[in-house]
């Protein structure tokens, strides 16, 4: 048999080692191996001594059949025999340890069979073995009804013990890294009922040092893991004590509602949660004090309670490990890892197809439009009848090559051609030279559409290519959002759930950080309006330590407040607008958001022209432009993908838009400034003010390749301008003036400032355009 063969070859090796070094070497698995050897033989002798109703002990027995054959089972049989022995007196001891060898011998004699290494086999044999002995040695005393349960409880509770005490003792045997939740609770049992025999031994008249360490786990496993551990703690330790003490399940009821009232502070810390244990327990005592006073579990408890206080924290972390499990990955974790794999998958997607139109779009295009063809194809329909064509195609075929080489490039400059061009031999010996000049300018024409036809064909493929890698950057980017980690901050998360409970909100915070540092802020729960208003967002941001500021969400969810950290620096703005005398609307937008990172948006569309087409122009291209940024496309990336969408568009309205966008950090105050055909924008910093222009064309015009927007950035500090115009307030004159007004601003009023150079644009260069100013100036927030 495997075991007995084990068993004897290590016994066989051992001794051979001894007799050719004259030692007994015990290499790191033989001390191992004797470690859990030791403990198994301990623990056969401890839970022999845990007795119920007054004299019954099937826990021994029930370690032993966990134990199995070989050298565990050995050790564990040598101890439950030591145990019951000792506990039990030889009479009663002596029929336990005979169930215990036929346990073991039973386990020994069909371990091969593979029925018999099931995971209720050993059990159902141990319950067995115990049965027979038990009927044989209790025949004497005759049956009464107590008699018959107890016993009945006693054969049940052997083949169940057998059966947790394996599973608890599975990770030894390497049947899994990681606990289950069966194991977790087995270790429970096992260890409860070690507490059983450990409940017998007292001391200071009365207390026990089974029911204080008892007191002593339900208090951590209530602290470690809440109201639910730790009720159940508490009533399989009660349940523990009434079988060894034999009277009501008083215990039952005091370890239940401690762990309960412990688990309901343990977020409060470690003195609440003792505290509240202590106090639950002085309750139970005073609940029976008719029953007897049970004074000695009062003592018990204080000297647990200052136990608990005294176990530094590390202790606790197994426990922790073992009560608090990863919480299973419900159906929203499932579907956000799903739409992370599809936002994978189709960004690849689109990247290689994008990757393959870029790889044909860069070859070189078949040249099937070559200058010198207008010509064969125009004497293909002129000269072919004519009677001159043998000459002047075969025997004067140089001259005739020369003459048109020499017409070509002032055809080509022209836009096509005239009699000068040629040759006065050439002209003079054709004899269809009117009607040839004809057909060559027709050729040329059909030439010219080719060439235009091609370029806005090139382009808009070329659009459509880099429009596939833009949304395939886009795609790219939100699954890599979607996938970043997030920072928790544990201490100001329990710091907050205190605060919550101070004031009667049934919420679930958490803190965390996202991937720029900025703390954020999520509670979800009922009754959450107080903390909507501005004293509750005052009061977080005192006990969390940074300031926060209330998100809207969109639309407005009762049962959830998000917090994000407030930015320390906002913008003092002023606009002023007029449109073109004679219009009813102007032909500028300009618009205005915050995202949720602190970043603030400032953005300005002059459309072409002006009234109701230039106003519908720029209002479009200011929407998508917004919808852009809002969802988090880089500003490049969104001016680009307008950009060439504009353009797609206006092949047939034939529409374009300049754009000035302004992008603001307002936790750092970086700043960048992106235009396309955009009026100059103006940064005042101090006495200084710079110009900043560009030269890229408005955007929706098509120039046969891609182009992208200008773009400058800059840092600003408090007190810092920025000035942003359409091109209607200086109309295209000189802006001198206004660079000198901005430069004696000294931030009293953005608004008015605005007014006035709206004021003196008109006076100087009056309201033949729209005319828009948006200034804005860099201030810190208050405290």
């Amino acid at each position: 048999m495997a075991a007995k063969d084990g068993l004897k070859s290590r016994a066989a090796r051992m001794g051979e080692e001894m007799r050719e070094t004259g030692r007994l070497v015990l290499r790191a698995p033989a001390l191992v191996r004797s470690a859990e050897c030791a403990i198994r033989f301990l623990l056969g002798a401890i839970l022999a001594g845990a007795g119920i109703f007054g004299g019954y002990a099937p826990f021994g027995m029930g370690m032993v059949g966990a134990s199995g054959p070989g050298i565990d089972g050995f050790c564990a049989l040598v101890g439950a025999c030591f145990g019951y022995l000792m506990f039990q007196g030889f009479v009663e001891g002596l029929r336990y340890a005979a169930a215990s060898i036929l346990i073991f011998s039973a386990a020994f004699a069909f371990w091969d069979v593979p029925a018999f290494r099931r995971a209720w086999t050993m059990p159902a044999a141990a319950a067995l073995m115990d049965a027979i002995t038990g009927v044989v040695y209790l025949s004497d005393r005759g049956w009464t009804a107590e008699a018959l349960i107890f016993f009945a409880t006693e054969v049940l509770l052997t083949g169940t013990s057998a059966y947790f005490y394996h599973l608890a003792l599975a990770p030894w045997k390497g049947q899994g890294e990681d606990l289950t939740l069966r194991q977790t609770v087995s270790l429970l049992i096992l260890a409860g009922t070690a507490l059983l025999t450990l409940a017998g031994i007292t001391f200071l008249d009365g207390v026990s040092v089974g029911r204080l360490a008892a007191a002593l786990a339900v208090m951590v496993c209530a602290y470690e893991g809440g109201i639910g551990p730790g009720a159940a703690a508490g009533v399989s330790m009660g349940i523990g004590m009434d079988l060894s003490a034999g009277g009501t399940p008083f215990y039952s009821m005091a370890y239940a509602l401690s762990g309960v009232m412990a688990g309901t502070f343990h977020r409060q810390g470690r003195v609440s949660a003792a505290l509240a244990y202590v106090l639950s327990d002085g309750v139970a005592v005073l609940w029976s004090w008719g029953t007897g006073a049970r004074l000695s579990l009062l003592y018990e408890v204080f000297a647990a309670s200052v136990l608990f206080l005294l176990l530094p924290e590390r202790s606790l972390r197994p426990v922790r490990a073992l009560l608090v499990r990863e919480p299973r990955r419900d159906t929203a974790d499932k579907a956000r890892d799903y739409a992370l794999a599809r936002l994978e998958r189709t960004a690849q997607s689109f990247r290689a197809i994008h990757e393959s139109l870029r790889s044909c779009l860069d070859r070189t295009p078949r040249n099937d439009n070559d200058a010198a063809g207008i010509f064969d194809r125009a004497a293909d329909r002129i000269c072919r009848t004519c009677p001159r064509q043998i000459i002047c195609w075969q025997r004067e075929y140089v001259d005739t090559y020369n003459a048109l080489n020499d017409a070509l490039p002032a055809m080509l400059e022209r836009g096509r051609g005239e009699g000068d061009d040629f040759p006065r031999p050439f002209a003079d010996r054709c004899q269809r030279f009117p009607r040839f000049l004809g057909a060559v300018n027709e050729e040329l024409a059909a030439l010219f559409c080719r060439r235009q036809y091609q370029s806005r064909l090139r382009e808009s493929r070329g659009e459509v290519c880099r429009q596939y890698g833009a949304l395939a950057s886009a795609l790219g980017a939100a699954a890599a959002e979607l996938s970043a980690e997030l920072a928790p901050d544990p201490m100001r998360e329990r710091r907050l759930r205190q605060h919550l409970t101070g004031l009667g909100i049934e919420g679930d915070p958490a803190v965390y950080y996202d991937q720029r540092g900025r703390m954020r802020v999520e509670i979800q729960g009922v009754g959450l309006q107080p903390l909507r208003r501005g004293e509750q967002t005052a009061a977080l941001s005192r006990l969390l330590g940074t300031p926060l500021r209330l998100v809207e969400e969109e639309p407005l969810r009762p049962d959830r407040v998000v917090l994000a950290e407030r930015e320390p620096y906002m913008i003092a703005a002023g606009v002023a607008a007029r449109k073109k005398d004679g219009e009813t609307v102007s032909g500028d937008t300009g618009a205005w958001f915050k995202r949720e990172d602190g970043t603030l948006f400032v953005l300005l569309c002059d459309g072409m022209g002006s009234g109701p087409g230039a106003h519908r122009e720029s209002g479009e291209t200011a929407d998508l432009l917004e919808d852009l940024l809002r969802a988090g496309v880089p500003p490049e990336e969104a001016l680009r993908t307008l950009s060439g969408a504009l353009a797609l568009r206006g092949e047939e309205t034939g529409g374009f838009t300049t754009i000035d966008l302004l992008r603001l950090d307002l936790f750092t105050g970086a700043a960048a400034v992106y235009k396309y055909g955009a009026a100059p924008t103006y940064v005042k910093k101090g006495d200084r003010v710079e110009r900043i222009a560009g030269s890229a064309l408005p955007a929706g015009l098509m120039t046969g390749q891609e182009t992208a927007p200008d773009m400058e950035r800059f840092q600003l500090d408090v007190g810092d301008c920025v000035l942003m115009i359409s091109d209607g307030v200086t109309g295209g004159e000189g802006d001198q003036w206004l660079r000198d007004k901005l430069r004696t601003f000294g931030g009293e009023s953005p608004r008015e400032l605005s007014r006035l150079l709206i004021e003196e644009g008109e006076r100087r260069v009056g309201a033949t355009d729209d005319r828009t100013a948006i200034l804005l100036r860099l201030v810190r927030r208050e405290p």
